[in-house]
């Protein structure tokens, strides 16, 4: 009597179909425990990288080193942008924006925060305006520079959108004179706890530029060298840029003022001037976006208008830049969470720079 050998396949096929899913389930556990994230959110993760391969011992090898290692070893700073006194209580509050939220009510747990001492950099940025400063409505009619007729010959207003011709041509919003240099509003403000050995970015030097972003000013000229002109190809990036390359940071916890301005052109805008045979060439990047994990903590920050924070939120949730609690940004220091975007784009095989 012949006995038929397919009992015995089945046998193997199952046993094999089981150390797949073991191999599968202990990812899958190892990602969540990792990131604090869902076991179905992390499946799904782990699907998105597979591309329809299985799981067997190349891939789980694979995945360990190209996305759980990688999550192992983030580099996180934690960002905290133009906490000054003038935007906290003088010439230009944020409270007084029609979103009513107050600055010092972010203050005290962005001082949580910024006293784990668990961070691998700390950030400060300032505004960090010259006293004649393109920005300020008081300076709008100054001799060295010029405005489109149309608003030249027109009643300016606080918040006003003015189109610039000379000496560089550039839109701008007037606002009250602030941040001077070396003065009391310029400061960061007092209750804000300083880490020590902490790194300070000043934006906003150039008389005829505002920089809204802490990693360029507005027309991207943040950089701008006379060394270009011996090269064919020259990429500016700002000096916060470079900190955050030279300390290996990978993500960038961001909190601040405004979150609907500073906040937002910090995560999100960026403007790199590239110099290809002396013409110059501009390119819109996501600066955080492409170059690091990104993440922003409305409840350490305070927004200047209603509209500004809905359009600021709409576009972080567009571009996967993660809105985390206070919570959560310190379970990041502790290695208890990851935003689930930061994971996706890791798994995604997206470098952060």
């Amino acid at each position: 009597m012949v006995h038929s050998d397919n009992s015995t396949e089945t046998s193997v096929s199952n046993n094999n179909n089981t150390v797949l899913s073991n191999q599968s389930q202990s990812i899958s556990e190892q990602l969540s425990q990792l990131t604090g994230n869902s076991v179905e959110e992390s499946e799904k993760v782990m699907n998105s990288w597979l591309r329809g391969r299985q799981w067997d011992l190349t891939t789980s090898v694979q995945f360990d080193q190209e996305v759980l290692s990688r999550l192992r070893s983030l580099r996180v700073a934690l960002l905290v942008v133009d906490f000054q006194n003038d935007f906290v209580d003088g010439s230009l509050k944020i409270g007084d924006g029609d979103a009513g939220q107050d600055p010092n009510k972010a203050i005290p747990p962005l001082n949580e925060l910024l006293q784990l001492n668990s961070w691998d950099l700390v950030v400060y940025t300032k505004d960090w305006h010259p006293h004649n400063h393109i920005s300020f409505l008081s300076q709008a009619h100054n001799s060295d520079r010029e405005m489109d007729k149309k608003d030249e010959n027109r009643t300016l207003n606080f918040f006003d959108s003015v189109q610039f011709m000379k000496p560089i041509k550039t839109e701008q919003v007037l606002y009250p004179d602030h941040c001077i240099q070396k003065s009391w509003g310029s400061d960061i403000h007092p209750e804000v706890f300083i880490v020590p050995k902490a790194e300070y970015i000043m934006k906003g030097v150039d008389p005829y530029l505002d920089s809204y972003s802490a990693f360029n000013d507005n027309n991207g000229l943040s950089k701008l060298v006379t060394s270009f002109f011996s090269s064919q190809l020259l990429i500016f990036r700002t000096e916060l840029e470079d900190v955050l390359h030279r300390e290996n940071i990978d993500a960038v916890v961001i909190a601040g003022l405004a979150y609907d301005i500073c906040v937002r052109f910090t995560c999100l805008v960026s403007k790199i001037l590239v110099f290809e045979n002396k013409k110059i060439v501009q390119h819109f990047q996501d600066a955080v976006k492409q170059n690091f994990l990104a993440a922003v903590i409305p409840d350490c920050s305070a927004g200047l208008t209603k509209k500004g924070i809905t359009e600021s939120e709409i576009a972080f949730k567009k571009q996967g830049v993660a809105m985390i609690s206070k919570e959560e940004a310190k379970e990041i220091t502790e290695g208890a969470f990851l935003p689930k975007e930061w994971v996706r784009k890791i798994a995604a095989g997206k470098k952060n720079h």
